[in-house]
Order: structure tokens, then C-alpha cells, then sequence
């Protein structure tokens, strides 16, 4: 039973550090602007 709480304790860890920097940063910046993935070539003149 004691392994299994260092083993919950390890990934919880884990996913709060990979997911701190993201929290972080969405606040911190404004969201880059959506990049143009369709480019219509026939209509270009």
C-alpha cells in the first residue's frame, strides 16, 4: 500500500509540473494569431 501512494504521489508530480508552464503561460501572453493554412491560388491576380 505504501508503494502505491509514492507511485501516485511521483505522477501527480509529474503532470503538475508538465502542466504549470502552460497555465503560466496563457496568462502571461495573448494567443499568437491564426496562421493562414488555405491560400487560394486560383483567385491571386
Amino acid at each position: 500500500m505504501n508503494n502505491g501512494w509514492i507511485v501516485l504521489g511521483i505522477c501527480l508530480i509529474v503532470v503538475l509540473g508538465a502542466a504549470l508552464p502552460l497555465i503560466k503561460r496563457r496568462h502571461d501572453e495573448p494567443p499568437p494569431p491564426p496562421k493562414e493554412t488555405l491560400h487560394d491560388w486560383r483567385n491571386e491576380k
